[in-house]
């Protein structure tokens, strides 16, 4: 099946409760680089003044953002960000153990020099991965993680088929 080429087509193959987990963790600390760009486009949506923004309810603004069908690229990889870390950080925490990479609950500092992930250390990964976690959440966090850096994880695409 291999792995979606953009975030804004991995964003649409989430499920609605998903997207809506995402909304919700992306509203709770939003990136100031594409906040304004996710405001923009909920007032679209709703069709709305600008300067009215900030009067919608946290609520409906989570689910005025997880129904975007079409999200600007930058909006939805923040969004796969912030769901990963909220919601599916026992995924990320296990991956990263797997591999013996280092990290602080899932997040990777800065100073961390990471190597190219193999397919077989993907592999040996995913043996570990698969009776703790869902395919479907490992083939969407993989193909999150190949989308910021496909380089670093193109072993986890070789072996996206066998999820």
């Amino acid at each position: 099946m291999g792995f979606e080429p953009t975030a804004l087509r991995l964003w649409k193959s989430l499920a609605r409760d998903e997207r809506e987990l995402a909304a919700r963790a992306f509203w709770e600390q939003p990136p100031e680089e594409v906040a304004a760009s996710a405001a923009h486009e909920i007032v679209k949506l709703l069709k709305m003044r600008p300067n009215s923004f900030h009067k919608i309810s946290p609520e409906s603004r989570v689910r005025a953002l997880a129904g975007l069908a079409q999200p600007p690229e930058a909006v939805a990889e923040a969004l796969l960000v912030a769901f990963h870390l909220e919601a599916r950080r026992p995924l990320l925490v296990a991956f990263l153990d797997a591999l013996g990479i280092p990290h602080e609950e899932g997040l990777i500092g800065e100073e961390v020099e990471i190597e190219p992930v193999t397919a077989e250390r993907a592999r040996a990964a995913l043996a570990l991965l698969r009776s703790a976690h869902g395919t479907d959440a490992i083939r969407v966090y993989w193909n999150a993680l190949w989308l910021q850096d496909r380089e670093r994880w193109d072993g986890l695409a070789a072996v996206a088929d066998e999820i």
